[in-house]
């Protein structure tokens, strides 16, 4: 267990069920922002076809992430930026860690993310 999701694992329960309606759990938000920063990093990297406009709407989500997390009453750009230094650690000491999330769950949280006012 990182550091961040000891921190989010010990959040007051009152703060934990404001993740309930977009993400599931606390680990679910985790991992949704683990795949954000793995999907930026890696269309920044191979630049597929139209990356720039992949790359802008990824930093888009992870900007709205980080407002409804600061909404919660948490520093949100500091615990999306805490989760990609996870996986940055991961990247650079070649590991894959497990995820346990399908795609459709994960587009479906986006799907969320994107439809929240």
């Amino acid at each position: 267990m990182t550091k961040v999701q000891a921190l989010l694992a010990g959040l007051p329960d009152e703060t934990k069920q404001q993740f309930i309606p977009l993400f599931g759990d606390v680990d679910k938000f985790y991992t949704v922002m683990y795949l954000i920063a793995k999907n930026e990093h890696i269309t920044g990297n191979e630049k597929p076809d139209r990356y720039q406009e992949r790359l802008d709407v990824i930093r888009r989500i992870r900007s709205k992430v980080e407002n409804i997390v600061s909404s919660f009453g948490l520093d949100g750009a500091e615990l999306v930026a805490d989760v990609a230094s996870d996986y940055f650690e991961d990247y650079v000491n070649f590991r894959e860690p497990s995820v346990m999330l399908t795609n459709e769950e994960f587009v479906e949280t986006i799907n969320k993310i994107a439809a929240f006012n």
